[in-house]
């Protein structure tokens, strides 16, 4: 599974996180968080949530997936579950001499390969507050 977007660990565990009107909520599809005060909201028929404080939060951050390809760093741009395949993008030049890409938009370059001829990596962007903390 891919991972990509905002995250939090609060009390210990990681949650998706969303906010709206400044106000931050947690996300998760286990029921049993039900007893740690997470809802049903907005009319969500799979995910609970649980607003909470940026302060009430151990960490928070983006994630961002990547994958390097013969020496050249790739964004993830889709992972298609049902071949198997992944379209990775670029828009250095120099990877597109070397390597057989398309063309993919303004001065991109992409490519579609399967998933397990890669290793997908991810990149923590602290965000709402975390930038500055020393771990």
């Amino acid at each position: 599974m891919i991972r990509r977007g905002r995250f939090a660990r609060w009390k210990e565990k990681e949650y998706e996180i969303s906010s709206r009107n400044k106000q931050i909520y947690l996300m998760t599809k286990n029921i049993s968080e039900i007893e740690n005060g997470f809802s049903k909201m907005g009319g969500s028929k799979d995910s609970l949530f649980r607003a909470v404080n940026v302060n009430e939060l151990d960490d928070a951050y983006e994630i961002v997936p990547y994958a390097i390809l013969e020496g050249y760093r790739f964004a993830v741009e889709t992972i298609d579950s049902s071949t198997g395949m992944t379209k990775l993008v670029t828009n250095n030049t120099f990877a597109a001499k070397k390597i057989e890409l398309q063309p993919y938009g303004t001065d991109e370059y992409m490519i579609e390969i399967p998933i397990q001829s890669i290793c997908l990596k991810e990149d923590r962007i602290p965000i709402l507050g975390f930038e500055n903390r020393f771990v």
